[in-house]
Order: structure tokens, then sequence, then C-alpha cells
């Protein structure tokens, strides 16, 4: 990008180039595979376009329709964005609304991947069925991942975090004890398996977030491994560690200013309600691949996201920002 086009805040900044890179991944994984999915002798290639035509052509409009809108349309609308912002072609007094608004919705363009990678973990060690990923699921990862990091990274630089309200203790208290629960119920959702497969040709082998982890290294997706166990294992137990420690110091009057910056941040990344709705996507999609049925697991799942987005609401207000 031009130092002449740049607002001057960010000239010989690193995010408009992280932005340009952003953007060319994008691209990219609009026309090279996903991965393979081979089912006995029948071998078909998965692309993000194709994932939209295959759930069009099957009369599911609003799956098709959300799968565009997050994975296809909203990334570039989201780089648009940030790219004017930094070219300062956005007024200083609706940057702060538009970034936040994509910062928000930002995770959401993850679903995709989400499906990829559980059709790779319910493929692992089966006979009849195999999944091999290709660069398109890491060129689309990887430019998700980027603009996520370049619209914290702005807000964290243009936002001014807002003082602490007054909290009464036996709100504190009773925030702590939620905490706990979401805390066990985050646990819960990890180990105990969301799917089974129902197949008589396949093994059948109960799925968990965990066990769905550990397929995705065993096939060698390794990088994809990694960026799941950070989104779905290792953010949420932060978050509700990092939670606990500032209701903690709200209670002994300490300062958490530090500490609510990085659960700000920890839980940006947190992205078990993106994987929900991957979910209940891969099981319409996703049954002429593999035929599976919904185990506890992702009962629990939904539990927790009932219980998560009010807390979450409640967090935002009163321990994150006033």
């Amino acid at each position: 990008m031009k130092r002449g086009i740049l607002a001057r805040r960010w000239r010989g900044h690193l995010v408009p180039w992280l932005l340009l890179l952003s953007l060319a991944l994008n691209l990219v994984a609009l026309f090279v595979p996903f991965l393979d999915m081979r089912r006995g002798l029948s071998t078909t290639e998965y692309s993000l376009p194709r994932s939209v035509w295959l759930l069009w052509d099957s009369g599911l409009y609003v799956l098709a329709v959300i799968i565009v809108v997050f994975s296809v349309c909203f990334p570039f609308f989201k780089l648009g964005v940030l790219i004017a912002i930094v070219c300062g072609w956005i007024h200083p007094r609706r940057r702060g609304s538009w970034l936040d608004m994509v910062e928000r919705l930002g995770k959401w363009s993850m679903l995709d991947v989400f499906i990829v990678c559980l059709m790779i973990a319910l493929a692992n060690d089966q006979l009849l069925v195999n999944a091999t990923p290709r660069i398109g699921i890491l060129c689309f990862t990887f430019a998700i991942q980027i603009s996520m990091v370049c619209s914290a990274w702005m807000e964290a630089r243009l936002a001014r975090p807002a003082p602490l309200a007054a909290i009464p203790r036996r709100s504190l208290r009773r925030l702590a004890v939620v905490q706990v629960l979401l805390t066990a119920l985050v646990i819960a959702v990890l180990l105990v398996p969301f799917l089974e497969i129902d197949d008589w040709l396949l093994v059948d082998r109960p799925i968990s977030i965990v066990t769905a982890i550990a397929g995705l290294w065993q096939t060698e997706a390794r990088t994809l491994a990694v960026i799941v166990a950070s989104f779905l294992a290792v953010a949420p137990l932060v978050s509700s560690a990092v939670s606990l420690t500032v209701l903690h110091g709200r209670w002994r009057h300490r300062d958490v200013n530090r500490a609510r910056r990085a659960l700000i941040v920890v839980r940006h990344w947190d992205m078990l309600d993106v994987f929900a709705l991957a979910l209940g996507i891969f099981l319409v999609e996703g049954r002429t691949f593999v035929k599976t049925e919904l185990a506890w697991g992702a009962f629990l799942l939904a539990l927790l996201l009932a219980l998560y987005w009010p807390a979450s609401a409640i967090y935002q207000r009163r321990i994150m920002r006033a």
C-alpha cells in the first residue's frame, strides 16, 4: 500500500501490509480447493464456492446464504473497512463504531474452516472414507486470522479503555459462582463426545473436541490442529481463568486493568459459538460424506452457549467495560 494514501497514524506501520496479505490470501482461497473428500472410490474436491453450491442445490438456501455472507462476502467487507480506516477515508467519529462492528463479527468467517476440520477428524483412520486438506484451507484460515489480528491491533491503538464502574460485592459473588459453573461446562464440552458415526460401513467412533483435535494431528493437518485447539480449548479455558482473576481482583479492590485488557484479547479468540453453528451446518451438509448422529456433548455445547451469551453481556458491562 503506497505511503502517500495512508493516514499519518499508519505510515510506516505493519498493519497496512498485513491487510494486503490477508486480501491476497482471501482471493487465492476462492479459487483453490480446501480438501479432497473420498468415499469408496469416488473423490470430490471441496472448495468454498462448491460448499455454497452444494447447499443451494440441496434446497438449503438459508445455510447457503449464511456461508456466502460470513465466509465469502464478509472477509472482503471487513478488509475494505480496515483499509478505509488506515487510509483515513472514514471520519474519526464513525471510525470506532465501524471498527467495533467488524471486530465483533470477524470470527464468524471461520465457519467453513470448522466444517472442513470436522470432516477431516471424522475420516481419521477410516478405510472407506478419507479427507485430505489442501492449500486452500490454510490460505483462508491465515487470511481470516491476519485480518482478526489487524482489527484487534487497530482497536487497541485507537480505542481508549473505559473506566470500570463500581460493583456490589454480592454481585461479584454471584458472577464468580456463574463463572465457575461455566468453566466446568467448558471442560465438559471439550471432553464429552458431540457426534457419533452412524454408518455401518465405518468404524463407530464418538467425536469430542479433544478427539477431533487429536484426529487432525494424526492426519498431518497439524497447523489446523493447533489453530482449532487454540480457538476451541485454550482460549475458552484461559478466558475462564482470567475472568475469575478479574473478579477476585475486584473483590480485593486491586488494579485489574492489565487482566481486563488480557480478558478482552482472549475472549476475542474464543470460537465455541462459531463451532456450534459449523456443527449445525455439518449435520445437514456433511451427512452425504459421513452419516452421524448427535451425542450428549452437542447438548452441553448448546447449554453452554445459552448461558454464555447473557453472561458475556454482563461481563462486558461489569468487569470489562463500564
